[in-house]
C-alpha cells in the first residue's frame, strides 16, 4: 500500500512515540487531502519493524449541501435518504480513537485530526487535557470500538479549551460518530451496543455510558426547508460574549441514512460562524470567522501557525485564487488569535503564580490581577481565570 496511491499528493510522513502506550515508535504517513482521507493514516513501522502497511480512518472532512450561484442564492444537492439525524455540532479539538497492531499485540490510542498521536503544545495541554477527562471512559471507549470494529470520533470541548464558541463547563467530551477503516460512517443511532446481558441504549446524551453530542431532531422530508429553519433558529440565538467570541451553537451535523445503507455526514453553520462563499469568480471572499476558526484549530497542530501555513489548510475549502485573495485577512486573524493565545498564557502565569483560588478567594485574586492587566481588560482576565478554575 502506498501512500500516494491512496492519498494522492497531499501527505506527509510521521516518525512519533505513543504516549498511551509506552511510548511505541510509530511511523508511516498521514493524509492532508480533504476528503474521506482527512487526518487518516498509513502505519508502515511500529518500533522500528516492518509491519503490513495498516490504513487508519478518521474524521473525514464534511461538505455543506449546497453550491452559490453567481446571483448568491444556493442550489441545493441533497441526496435521497430514508431519514436524517441532526445532532449539535460542538466547537473544540476533535479526538479520534484508534488501534493499530505490531504483528503480535493490538494497541489502542489517541489523536488529532492532523497528527497522529495526542501532543500536548504551549497554547494547548490536548494530551494531559484528553487524560484528564476521558481516562475513566477509555475501558468503555475500546469495547465500543471492539464491538463496533471501528474507530471513535469525539470532541473535547470546553472553556479550558477556547475556539469560537464560548461553553459554560470547562472542559468535557462528546462522542460524535464511529469511521470503519473501509470508511463507513457509523451515525451515534448506529453505535448503540451490548455489555454483558443489560443493553447498553443510546439518549440524547449518551450512548452506552459515554457522553454524546445531543441529537436535535430527525427529519424525513423538507430538506432544504429544514435546514434554511435550523440554520436561521441557530442565527437568532447566537450572542457575541467577547471581541471573536459568541454563545450558542456552532452548528449541526446531519447524517443522512441513503437508501444504499450508506451514512453521509453534512454540516450546517448559522452564518456568523461560518461565512461561506462557493462562487467561482476570485471576487468572492471568504469569512472573517471561517479564517478566525481555522486559526484556532491550527493550534491543535502546531504552536506557531504561519500565514501559508493557514493559507494551506482554506485551500482545503476554498480556491487559490480566493484564499490569496484574502491574504491581509489571514494576516490580521493570525495576530489578532497569536495575542489573543499569549494574553491567555500571560493571564494563567500570573494567575498561578499567586497560589490562590479564584473561587475561594475571588476579591483577593482580581485585586491582585489588576496590579498585571489593564483595567480595560480585567473583564477578559476574569473569565480566563474562571475557565481555569
Amino acid at each position: 500500500m502506498k501512500p500516494e496511491d491512496v492519498f494522492g499528493k497531499d501527505y506527509d510522513t510521521f516518525f512519533e512515540l505513543d504516549p498511551f502506550n509506552s511510548n511505541n515508535l510509530v511511523e508511516g504517513f498521514i493524509s492532508r487531502k480533504s476528503n474521506e482521507y482527512y487526518g487518516a493514516l498509513i502505519i508502515t513501522k511500529v518500533n522500528n519493524k516492518k509491519v503490513t502497511p495498516q490504513l487508519i480512518m478518521s474524521s473525514p472532512k464534511m461538505h455543506y449541501p449546497f453550491t452559490s450561484r453567481q446571483d448568491g442564492s444556493r442550489n441545493y444537492l441533497f441526496p435521497s435518504a430514508k431519514e436524517i439525524e441532526v445532532y449539535e455540532k460542538l466547537d473544540g479539538t476533535n479526538v479520534v480513537s484508534y488501534s493499530y497492531t505490531d504483528g503480535k499485540d493490538t494497541y489502542y490510542t489517541y489523536k488529532t485530526r492532523l497528527r497522529p498521536f495526542l501532543k500536548s503544545g504551549r497554547f494547548g495541554d490536548f494530551l494531559s487535557m484528553w487524560k484528564e477527562i476521558a481516562t475513566p471512559y477509555m475501558p468503555a471507549i475500546k469495547r465500543l470500538m471492539t464491538e463496533k470494529q471501528c474507530n471513535l470520533a469525539f470532541e473535547m470541548f470546553g472553556s479550558r479549551n477556547p475556539h469560537l464558541l464560548m461553553y459554560k463547563v470547562p472542559l468535557t467530551f462528546s462522542l460524535l460518530f464511529g469511521v470503519t477503516n473501509t470508511g463507513r460512517i457509523l451515525s451515534p443511532s448506529k453505535l448503540q451496543y451490548t455489555l454483558g446481558k443489560g443493553k447498553m441504549g443510546m439518549t440524547d446524551k449518551m450512548i452506552g455510558n459515554l457522553p454524546a453530542a445531543p441529537l436535535l431532531e430527525t427529519i424525513d422530508k423538507d430538506y432544504v426547508w429544514n435546514y434554511e429553519r435550523l440554520q436561521k433558529e441557530f442565527q437568532d440565538n447566537l450572542k457575541i460574549e467577547d471581541e471573536g467570541y459568541y454563545s450558542g451553537r456552532e452548528g449541526a451535523v446531519w447524517y443522512l441514512h441513503c437508501i444504499d445503507d450508506r451514512c453521509i455526514q453534512i454540516k450546517m453553520k448559522p452564518e456568523a460562524i461560518e461565512a461561506i462563499h462557493f462562487s467561482a469568480g476570485a471576487k468572492s471572499g471568504i469569512g472573517k470567522n471561517t479564517v478566525l476558526a481555522t486559526v484556532y484549530n491550527s493550534y491543535e497542530n502546531t504552536d506557531t501557525p504561519t500565514v501559508e501555513f493557514i493559507k494551506q489548510l482554506l485551500i482545503e475549502e476554498f480556491k487559490p485564487e480566493i484564499v490569496e485573495a484574502n491574504h491581509y485577512l489571514i494576516e490580521k486573524c493570525v495576530a489578532f488569535v497569536a495575542g489573543e493565545m499569549n494574553f491567555r498564557q500571560d493571564v494563567l502565569k500570573e494567575y498561578k503564580e499567586l497560589g490562590k483560588s479564584i473561587i475561594l478567594e475571588k476579591t483577593e485574586v482580581m485585586r491582585a490581577l489588576s496590579l498585571k492587566f489593564e483595567r480595560n481588560k480585567m473583564k477578559k482576565v476574569y473569565s480566563i481565570v474562571k475557565s481555569f478554575g
